[in-house]
């Protein structure tokens, strides 16, 4: 899957402690030496722009998927990488997701539980029993917002962090992200690449809204990143709910959000 090496990754807000960034589909979070990733990118841009005589200290305490979009928190320094890593470890870490999936899906329960496990040796994980070796509790609140024709909008807000887990949990259930070959999707999702609007294949997920504490004084704290620009060639009614909670997320700023108040904002 491409990236767009040629656009800089947005900077959604920055304070000296931490940054929120805007992770375009297709781009690695953390990547081996020698391959370009969010991590490497943001790096070079902040050493250019700031004119640092070093390298720039860039903490990820979590990572999104290559195909995934939508906001990171980035860590400037190692006490607040430190602290975020607490957060994210307790659990503590407000994650909200928008998702395109096959199938209709309302009228299904708002919580979903599983046990994934990594697939040795393949970059892919599985549903297995809660015994099995391996295996690791998985969790989630799904809120079915939006349908058209064989479509759904989902918002997911992630209580755990496992490898796939939307993707894996919706595909288990029969509904695939849409564009997510991996887990059975059947419908293509072409994103747009490159500054010159190259096209690939990705899938309809999204990081939407990340809720934290500040890591010096502890306050709440929200970031959110604007629906991808790929996201409009789905059906218009899909479009109009994911932008309602766009605006909601950026109108409510650091305010927790709460899914069970959330059902009847498109």
């Amino acid at each position: 899957m491409p990236h767009p090496q040629s656009r800089p990754i947005s900077i959604l807000s920055e304070e000296p402690h931490f940054l929120l960034v805007d992770k375009p589909a297709g781009l690695f979070s953390q990547a081996a030496p020698g391959v370009d990733s969010l991590e490497t990118l943001l790096a070079k841009q902040l050493k250019q722009r700031d004119a640092h005589p070093g390298q720039p200290f860039i903490g990820l305490p979590h990572r999104l998927d290559r195909g995934t979009s939508g906001v990171m928190l980035v860590a400037r320094n190692q006490r607040a990488l430190k602290r975020f890593g607490q957060q994210f470890q307790s659990r503590k870490i407000g994650k909200f997701y928008l998702a395109v999936v096959q199938g209709d899906v309302s009228g299904l329960p708002q919580r979903w539980e599983d046990h994934l496990r990594k697939v040795p040796a393949q970059p892919v994980a599985e549903i297995v029993t809660a015994e099995a070796e391996g295996a690791r509790k998985a969790q989630l609140d799904v809120l079915a917002v939006a349908q058209h024709a064989h479509q759904s909008l989902l918002l997911v807000r992630l209580h755990t962090g496992r490898m796939h887990q939307i993707r894996i949990q919706a595909a288990h259930r029969g509904y695939p992200v849409l564009g997510d070959a991996t887990y059975g999707s059947t419908d293509s999702f072409p994103i747009a690449t490159s500054a010159d609007e190259t096209q690939a294949e990705g899938f309809a997920l999204h990081a939407l809204r990340l809720e934290f504490r500040h890591p010096q004084n502890g306050k709440q704290r929200s970031g959110t990143a604007p629906v991808p620009q790929a996201w409009q060639t789905l059906p218009e009614k899909l479009q109009d709910a994911a932008q309602s909670l766009l605006s909601k997320s950026q109108d409510e700023g650091d305010t927790p959000w709460r899914l069970s108040d959330l059902a009847n904002v498109p």
